[in-house]
């Protein structure tokens, strides 16, 4: 019996894999839109700032004012020195132009008013279309101007007292590292949940699924089948993906990779599970790209710590994360890519995608009918 049963879904799979050699709409949709997205957003998402072209105002032309303004030309990393202007005007039109991000305009009187170490008021014109480069550029500009006032200061204070700063799991404070590893959880969801509902959504759309419904398979055969299948397919694209982040985006896996690949297909078998139960009411391949895109977009991106710690949301949003898969999956890849296992957060992540699993599954075979009525 037990044989019987298994020789009924090897077939199904099979079949499955022959569909796939002949439809190449498929093959694109499994194995290239998740090579275009992760190439994509691995570049276009990440929030480091650099290389911010600025210009500069010196009306004080003087050995402090030279070094002041060196210590931002020098910063090769951060900014990118466009040249020196004689006017605020110039700084302005250069910005409306967006022939540069900033300017900083040093005033007449800024050695003399170092020396008698009264205020002194520099302007920093910032361009503020994009809220969060001006942002980070205003940051930047601040820890340049601390760092220059404690240079001035001749008193030994700053042998007392000195501020070491070392950043945990993250050193060079990179955001690319969890905006591309990060990806991992997005397309992992979308685009296996996508294949899997396609598998049996295309089989009502050309009328051969009735042959599934006079013959003798089990619905859990079925769905077992065309899910195996699904997983299969999106297993060689976590390897694809994973090969990408390494080598292509340079981002270190840190973590221990046998337990990080069983996470990840326990993640997979609830994307396709979700998949299949939007298949069990999906009636054509458009519906079904179009739903899942939208079911599975937004959660990925907003409610699972990619974009936004968790940690700061709203109440009411803080909550809907912990109902969606991805930030589970996302607590992982940060354990693997940034911090190193933890066994008992990834314990505890691991056990609760095995538990939507169970519920996504047991759902599809309560709603996926073996008979039309």
């Amino acid at each position: 019996m037990l044989n019987k049963k298994l020789k009924r879904i090897v077939s199904i799979f099979k079949k499955e894999f022959k569909e796939l050699k002949r439809d190449r709409i498929s093959r694109v949709i499994v194995f290239i839109v998740p090579f275009v997205m992760m190439i994509i957003f691995g570049y276009g998402m990440a929030l480091d700032v650099h290389h911010i072209p600025f210009v500069i105002v010196d009306e004080d032309k003087t050995e402090l004012s030279r070094d002041f303004k060196y210590r931002f030309i020098n910063n090769k990393e951060y900014f990118s020195f466009y040249g020196e202007v004689v006017s605020q005007e110039e700084v302005i039109q250069l910005i409306d132009n967006n022939k540069v991000r900033f300017g900083i305009i040093i005033p007449s009187d800024f050695t003399e008013k170092l020396k008698q170490k009264e205020d002194i008021k520099i302007q920093l014109l910032v361009d503020g279309i994009f809220p969060y480069r001006a942002d980070v550029i205003k940051s930047y500009v601040n820890t340049i101007v601390n760092n220059f006032n404690l240079a001035l200061n001749d008193i030994d204070i700053k042998e007392l007292f000195k501020l070491n700063i070392r950043y945990w799991f993250n050193e060079n404070l990179k955001s690319v590292k969890l905006t591309t590893s990060g990806l991992l959880a997005i397309i992992l969801f979308l685009n296996p949940a996508i294949f899997a509902s396609l598998l049996i959504v295309k089989e009502k759309e050309s009328g051969s699924i009735y042959n599934i419904y006079t013959s003798s398979i089990t619905k859990i055969e079925y769905l077992l089948s065309k899910q195996l299948f699904a997983v299969f397919v999106s297993i060689i694209n976590f390897f694809i993906l994973f090969l990408l982040i390494e080598f292509l985006f340079k981002i270190p896996f840190k973590g221990n990779f046998l337990s990080f690949f069983i996470a990840s297909v326990i993640y997979i078998f609830v994307s396709t599970s979700i998949g299949l139960f939007m298949s069990s009411f999906l009636k054509s391949q458009v519906s079904a790209i179009v739903g899942i895109s939208v079911v599975a977009i937004i959660p990925a991106f907003l409610y699972s710590g990619y974009l936004v710690p968790v940690s700061s949301m709203s109440n009411e949003a803080y909550i809907q994360a912990h109902i969606y898969p991805t930030f589970y999956f996302m607590n992982i890849i940060k354990l693997n890519y940034l911090k190193g296992i933890d066994i008992r957060l990834y314990t505890l992540n691991v056990v609760i995608l095995i538990f939507f699993y169970v519920i996504f599954f047991s759902l599809t075979l309560i709603l996926f009918k073996k008979k039309e009525r």
